[in-house]
C-alpha cells in the first residue's frame, strides 16, 4: 500500500534495520522521520510513476537521497554517491536493497540524473513546494509566534554555466551554456574606519533566491525562484501573498525589507493584506542636511504653520515672535489611527501650550486637548513616508532590525547548507535546490525546538520528582 511507505527490504536488511545506528546517523533518521511527516503526497507520486517497472532503486530511498543530500552538506552529487559507497550504515538507512551483508545495489549517476530530472518538473516542485509549506506548519504548532514579524530579501545564486563570451564578435562568440540565466548586480555600501564612503559592486550570472523568513526562528515562510535580472521592486508583493496563503489571514503583521523594495505599490499592497511593510525611503539626497528648510518643508494646510518634510516625513510646526526668526518644533509623535488610516501628532509642549506658546490660539494643528493641540495626516499623503508604521518612531526601527534574520539565513544556505556548490544549470535545477534548502533549514529548526522542548519537560519532571 503506497500510504504504508513500502520498502524493498531483504532479510538482511531488517536485520541491519535492529542493530544501533552510529552516532553520526542518528540526526539523520532524526530528520528523516520528520521527513516522513510532510512527504506523503511526492512519495505517493513517484511509486504511482513507478507502477511495475524495474525497482533496482526503489523510489523511497531515491528520494531520500535527494532530499538529505543538503543536510549532510554535501554539494555534489559525486560526493553523496561516495558517502553511499563508504557508509553500509548510510544505504541501509535511506532503504536501499541489500544482497548480501554489506553490499546494497547502489545508483549509478546516471540513475540520480533521472530521479533529479524528474524531481525539477513542474509537477513535482509543485509537490515539493507543498512540502516546505507543511514543516512551516509544523513549526507554527511548536511556536505559534513565528510568521508574526518576518523580513524579506533575495540572494544571488549562481549557475554552472557560462553567459555569452566573446559578445559582438561572430568569429569569436560562444553561445552561453545557460540561456534560462541573467546577470544581477549587489551594490555594498560602507563607511570605513576613516570615515571615507566605500562602494563595492558585485556582479553574478544566475538566478535570484527570494526569502521571506521570521525574525525570531530561522524558518524560510515563502521562497520564489527568478532570473538574476529581475527587480527586486517586483518580488516583494507576491512574495508575501504566498506567505499569507500558507499562514493564513492575519498572522503577519510586519515584514521588514531593505530599499531595494521600497515603492509606494509594494507598501500599499502589503498594507491591503493587513501587512506593514518596514523598509527605508530611496529618494533622500545624501546631503540632506545642507538643504534649506524652505526647499524641503511644505504646509499640510494652506497658510497653515505647521509643515512637514517632503523627504523625512517629519512633521513640524513653526511659533511666530515679534523681531526674531520663527521658532521650530517637532511635533511628538502620537500613534496610528487605523480607522481613519492617519498618523497623529501632538503639540511637543503637551497641555503647557496654551501658556508658553503665543501661536496656540491660531495654530492650525486643530482642536486642544489633555495633551495640547493635534493633527493626523493620512497615509496617502506619502504612503512611503506614512506607512502604517511611522518610519521615524521607534517602533519602526526596532522592527527594521530584525531584517539581520534573513541576512544571516542567506549565509546559512550558502556557507551550511553549501547552495552554490554545485554543478546545476537551468532554473528549475536551481529552484529545486532551492526549495530544498528551504526545506532543510525548517527541519534542522523543527527538530532543535522539538528537543528544546522535550528537555524541558524532562527538567519539568524532575524538578516536580525532587519536590
Amino acid at each position: 500500500m503506497v500510504g504504508d511507505r513500502p520498502r524493498q527490504h531483504t532479510v538482511w536488511s531488517l536485520l541491519n534495520a535492529e542493530r544501533k545506528l552510529p552516532p553520526g546517523l542518528l540526526e539523520v533518521k532524526a530528520f528523516l522521520d520528520l521527513l516522513e511527516e510532510c512527504d506523503q503526497e511526492v512519495v505517493e507520486a513517484l511509486f504511482e510513476d513507478r507502477g511495475h517497472g524495474r525497482n533496482n532503486y526503489p523510489v523511497l530511498p531515491m528520494w531520500r537521497l535527494i532530499a538529505v543530500k543538503l543536510f549532510l552538506r554535501k554539494g555534489w552529487f559525486s560526493d553523496l554517491r561516495a558517502e553511499l559507497r563508504r557508509n553500509a550504515d548510510f544505504a541501509c538507512l535511506l532503504g536501499f536493497n541489500e544482497g548480501i551483508p554489506g553490499e546494497f545495489d547502489l545508483p549509478d549517476a546516471s540513475a540520480i540524473s533521472r530521479i533529479h530530472t524528474k524531481l525539477k518538473s513542474d509537477e513535482y516542485q509543485a509537490r515539493i513546494k507543498r512540502v516546505q509549506e507543511k514543516t512551516v506548519a509544523l513549526l507554527r504548532r511548536e511556536d505559534p509566534t513565528i510568521g508574526k514579524h518576518t523580513a524579506l530579501d533575495t540572494t544571488d545564486v549562481r549557475t554552472h554555466g557560462h553567459p555569452v563570451r566573446h559578445e559582438g564578435n561572430p568569429e569569436k562568440e560562444k553561445p552561453s551554456t545557460d540561456p534560462e540565466a541573467t546577470w544581477s548586480v549587489k551594490t555594498k555600501r560602507w563607511v570605513d574606519k576613516e570615515g571615507k564612503k566605500r562602494e563595492e559592486k558585485k556582479s553574478t550570472f544566475g538566478y535570484k533566491a527570494c526569502l521571506n523568513v521570521d525574525v525570531v526562528q530561522p524558518v524560510v515562510i515563502e521562497v520564489q525562484t527568478v532570473t538574476g535580472s529581475k527587480s527586486d521592486q517586483l518580488l516583494s508583493t507576491p512574495e508575501l501573498q504566498g506567505a499569507v496563503r500558507i499562514l493564513g489571514p492575519g498572522v503577519m503583521e510586519t515584514c521588514a525589507e531593505d530599499k531595494g523594495f521600497d515603492s509606494a505599490e509594494n507598501v500599499q499592497d502589503a498594507y491591503d493584506i493587513g501587512i506593514a511593510l518596514i523598509v527605508p525611503v530611496r529618494d533622500v539626497p545624501e546631503k540632506l542636511e545642507e538643504q534649506p528648510r524652505e526647499d524641503r518643508e511644505v504646509a499640510l494646510r494652506p497658510g497653515g504653520n505647521v509643515v512637514r518634510d517632503i523627504y523625512t516625513g517629519e512633521i513640524a510646526c513653526y511659533e511666530s515672535t515679534k523681531n526674531a526668526e520663527p521658532v521650530r518644533r517637532e511635533m511628538s509623535y502620537a500613534g496610528f489611527d487605523k480607522n481613519r488610516e492617519a498618523h497623529k501628532f501632538r503639540c511637543p509642549l503637551g497641555a503647557a501650550a496654551g501658556t508658553s506658546c503665543s501661536a496656540f490660539g491660531t495654530c492650525s494643528a486643530g482642536p486642544c486637548g489633555e495633551q495640547g493641540r493635534q493633527v493626523r495626516v493620512p497615509m496617502d499623503t506619502d504612503v512611503r513616508r506614512f506607512a502604517p508604521v511611522y518610519p521615524r518612531s521607534k517602533k519602526w526601527q526596532r522592527l527594521y532590525n530584525g531584517r539581520s534574520a534573513v541576512e544571516r539565513v542567506n549565509s546559512y544556505v550558502k556557507e551550511v547548507l553549501r547552495l552554490e556548490d554545485h554543478c546545476l544549470r537551468g532554473k528549475a535545477a536551481i529552484s529545486l535546490r532551492v526549495l530544498l534548502a528551504a526545506i532543510t533549514l525548517n527541519t534542522r529548526t523543527l527538530l532543535a525546538l522539538r528537543a528544546a522542548k522535550k528537555a524541558k519537560q524532562e527538567n519539568g519532571k524532575k524538578l516536580a520528582a525532587a519536590a
